[in-house]
């Protein structure tokens, strides 16, 4: 092999071992061009993984729940009541006219049933539900040790579903009340109560414990106030559930919620069921407001609620476009009270709340809880967004007391069909049908005639009678059916429409929003 030869051939040999590091030391480095190991121009994915939290002694006991069972199952008490219905109302349902007469003549029947309850007192106090004792003729009152007691009514409170019992003893074991307000979403919580579920000798299984995490507050769930409206209609209970996933069942309603601590922090009161049997949603009624409703019925015999003497519902996110509120939250006033704390204060029909005392109004839940912290006769700063120029104002409300307020008929609804943008067909206010509608003089606008069901104005409207009266559209004034005809055609899919009307049921002005479709 010549020199020539000899030396192409290191350098082939030289060049191949170069390549063959360069390329183990492009790999090890990643120096691979993009395209062969991943997207071009697509940074790799990070994960951003938290540090473990510390776990608090309060996380969870060692030994489980067993000493929080042994120390609070003592306070934990049943209650029989006994109630006399007429017979013909056994069934629950209408019968015919020919058989009223002879079932009327028939005696009435004694009706037995259980609920739960708890000792606050070693007196003898005892909180349950309202609904546990609600039209009792008969209450007894069964300790876990068996003893029994008949229990007096100290007073009871429909608004809140509570009610406070009083046994004549001593020396009694009493739970130890938490705060519901410091309760957060994803805590461990006890139920403790008696199921209606029949166990051995055919009585309920006393004392049951389960267990669960706060699933939600401040729910709202309509189940409190039936036949406790206010005059527009309005309801006065105060629904601010803490909801649980721990298993509650009929029985147990009276029973208390308690915190990792053994504190309670609630008492049980509902359930949300297809079947009538625990589904993990159980609500309870924070114990903070069950301490104001029973300090209450302890001083005065009844429960001194005070209130601002308005109509409210909730702000959704339509509302608060409209509003241009920073975000969904306030309680809007669809009713003022004449003559009432609000109305003397000067808020109006369409303000929407959004502070008491400095403090933000998350909803509508959050201001009656707010509210029922005062006393009637206090005075306190109310901030609200006014609907007409959507600046906020506070104002001075000094409350009224919730006896004030008497119950009304409730407005029925009509329903019909529309191609309007709103869903509803107007018509100019004639003679006749201002006569027909007793309408002041000085109301003006266009009568709905009709109503489309699933038009924007039937999805919004709480009152949704014929005969109510549109009066201005996003704050421009309707006169005629010509005001109304070219207000309406400028409408856009997607816009946020304020409506003011006029019910002539109630002679009320109603501000509503309603967004058209997309």
């Amino acid at each position: 092999m010549n020199d020539a030869l000899r030396t192409k051939l290191n350098l082939m040999l030289t060049a191949s071992v170069a390549f063959a590091i360069g390329l183990g030391i492009a790999a090890r480095l990643d120096l691979t061009p993009p395209g062969m190991a991943r997207l071009a121009d697509r940074p790799p994915l990070t994960l951003h993984v938290a540090d473990p939290a510390p776990v608090q002694d309060e996380a969870l006991p060692s030994a489980g729940f067993s000493e929080i069972a042994e120390r609070v199952t003592p306070a934990v008490v049943t209650i029989f009541v006994e109630r006399t219905i007429p017979e013909h109302s056994r069934q629950g349902r209408a019968l015919p006219p020919a058989f009223e007469d002879f079932l009327q003549q028939q005696p009435p029947q004694l009706v037995r049933g259980s609920g739960s309850g708890f000792i606050v007192s070693e007196d003898g106090y005892i909180i349950t539900n309202n609904h546990v004792i609600e039209g009792a003729e008969a209450i007894q009152v069964q300790l876990s040790d068996r003893r029994e007691f008949t229990a007096a009514l100290v007073g009871r409170d429909p608004t809140t579903d509570v009610a406070l019992l009083k046994l004549d003893a001593d020396g009694l074991s009493p739970v130890t009340l938490g705060s519901s307000d410091a309760a957060r979403v994803g805590e461990w919580v006890l139920a403790i109560g008696s199921p209606g579920f029949r166990g051995v000798g055919g009585g309920p299984l006393t004392t049951t414990v389960t267990a669960g995490i706060v699933s939600a507050k401040g729910r709202s769930i309509n189940i409190i106030g039936q036949g406790l409206e206010n005059v527009d209609g309005g309801s006065l209970a105060i629904e601010d559930f803490i909801q649980t996933d721990a298993a509650i069942n009929p029985g147990n309603s009276g029973g208390p919620l308690l915190n990792i601590r053994g504190e309670v922090i609630g008492v049980n009161a509902a359930i949300a069921s297809n079947n009538g049997a625990n589904q993990g949603y159980g609500f309870a009624v924070p114990i903070d407001l069950v301490q104001e409703v029973v300090d209450d019925l302890v001083q005065y015999g009844e429960v001194r609620r005070a209130l601002l003497g308005v109509s409210i519902q909730p702000v959704d996110a339509t509302e608060a476009r409209y509003y241009e509120l920073d975000e969904v939250a306030g309680a809007k006033v669809m009713n003022v009270n004449e003559g009432m704390a609000a109305a003397d204060a000067g808020m109006r029909v369409g303000d929407v709340i959004v502070a008491v005392e400095g403090e933000k109004v998350a909803s509508v839940p959050d201001l009656q809880r707010k509210i029922r912290r005062h006393e009637p006769g206090e005075t306190v700063a109310v901030t609200v967004v006014r609907r007409d120029d959507l600046k906020s104002e506070t104002l001075r409300v000094r409350l009224m007391d919730a006896g004030e307020l008497q119950q009304e008929e409730t407005p029925f609804v009509v329903e019909a069909v529309s191609s309007d943008p709103l869903g509803v067909e107007v018509e100019d206010l004639s003679r006749d049908a201002r006569r027909a509608l007793d309408l002041p003089r000085d109301v003006e606008g266009v009568v709905i005639v009709s109503v489309d069901r699933y038009g924007p104005y039937a999805r919004r409207a709480f009152t949704n009678l014929q005969g109510t009266v549109i009066t201005s559209i996003n704050r421009t004034p309707i006169r005629n059916l010509e005001d109304y005809r070219e207000a309406v055609e400028s409408l856009e899919p997607g816009d946020v429409v304020g409506l003011d009307l006029y019910n002539p049921e109630n002679g009320t002005e109603v501000p509503l929003t309603v967004a058209i479709p997309d």
